[in-house]
């Protein structure tokens, strides 16, 4: 009888990364495992070496992907293998998706599903794995179970959130680990500069580091019609906000910068802003699902 099959999405963050400890530990028997990891180009250097860290460490042979685009129309995404040393750090998987399809924002959130689902998708059919064979365990805690989706079609599967894991929770598993997510602040995780994080992380990123904003501002410039069919380029951030006006903002606002604390204090704190602090809990990674 054959094993059942088991994808594991790991993101790049520590709350993937335990998800998978946990998961291999528990499944490695008993089910067909396959982990992935799909590299968009835009991730901090240190989430590269942390899910090269993770997989030398416990190994656990992690397929490293990229999404291969074909630009004619109704072709989909397929992928490539790579690895720690030939991947991308120059958003070229994330420009041949914004090329063909247009500057992802909040009205057009195809990124995640383009860069990383269907890089993960293609490659698992690659190798017999079709849709409806297997089931995906995604890095949701129950912290952040509105983030989940919950299409049963979908074959999603949380096990942390199932489990009733918190923030601390992977803290605490992590600090036990020879090695950790080396990031500046969970504001710089993947993809850095993301249009789905909140304002303040935004203009936090903008005021320490302007540079991690140079590949969306030369999309912008690039693809800003790009599937447009308005006269009005489109651009990444919310209320229409361009990378120019992100970084603008940073220098003519005064706000107090984003720093990690537990999302359930960051609504209580005086400090809460409904225009600052809007926007998804991405924390330190981006899970496959999260645009559906």
């Amino acid at each position: 009888m054959k094993k059942p099959r088991l994808a594991i999405s790991f993101s790049g963050g520590r709350t993937s990364a335990v998800m998978t400890k946990l998961c291999v530990e528990k499944f490695g028997d008993t089910h067909d495992i396959s982990i992935c990891f799909a590299n968009t180009g835009c991730e901090h250097e240190n989430t590269l070496k942390f899910v090269n860290d993770c997989d030398k460490h416990f190994g656990w042979g992690v397929v490293w992907l990229e999404a291969v685009v074909n630009p004619e129309k109704g072709k989909g995404v397929r992928h490539k293998v790579v690895n720690y040393e030939t991947a991308s750090r120059c958003g070229k998987p994330f420009e041949a998706v914004i090329a063909k399809y247009g500057i992802p924002n909040k009205f057009a959130p195809q990124c995640t599903r383009d860069t990383k689902e269907a890089p993960i998708t293609s490659y698992l059919r690659s190798k017999g794995w079709n849709k409806g064979s297997y089931d995906t365990a995604i890095g949701i805690r129950a912290d952040e179970m509105d983030r989940m989706n919950l299409d049963e079609n979908k074959r999603f599967k949380y096990p942390l959130a199932d489990a009733g894991w918190t923030k601390e929770d992977v803290k605490r598993e992590c600090s036990s680990w020879l090695f950790d997510l080396a990031l500046e602040g969970e504001h710089y995780g993947n993809c850095v500069w993301c249009w789905k994080k909140s304002l303040r992380k935004l203009l936090t990123l903008a005021k320490d580091s302007p540079r991690v904003f140079d590949f969306p501002r030369a999309m912008e410039a690039k693809y800003g019609m790009t599937n447009e069919r308005t006269e009005t380029p489109r651009t990444f951030f919310r209320e229409n906000r361009s990378t120019v006006d992100i970084i603008e903002l940073a220098k003519t606002l005064n706000f107090e910068p984003y720093r990690d604390i537990d999302q359930t204090e960051m609504f209580s704190m005086a400090s809460y802003d409904v225009f600052l602090d809007t926007g998804s809990a991405c924390g330190e990674s981006c899970e496959i699902g999260a645009d559906d």
